[in-house]
């Protein structure tokens, strides 16, 4: 199928699969990206949630639990329940 693009991210399918499967939140230098499911486009796709300069190095990126997030920004920005 090719490569998912989240923001800069490129994963493959099976990757952005499986974060989505865990309830995974893509963490980059500037954005959070909560992952969702088209059922249209039978793929895994992001959408931009915060953004802060600084949460990780730039190039870098991190898939981190709803608990890992709110620590990281330092506030309930998302639910912990998983949906998936």
């Amino acid at each position: 199928m090719g490569i998912v693009r989240i923001g800069k991210v490129e994963l493959t399918p099976e990757e952005a699969e499986r974060y989505y499967q865990e309830g995974k939140y893509i963490v980059t230098y500037g954005c959070i990206y909560q992952l969702f499911y088209s059922v249209a486009q039978k793929r895994v796709y992001g959408t931009v949630i915060y953004r802060q300069a600084g949460m990780t190095r730039k190039g870098r990126f991190f898939a981190m639990d709803a608990e890992t997030v709110n620590h990281l920004v330092g506030f309930n920005l998302v639910n912990k329940e998983v949906l998936a």
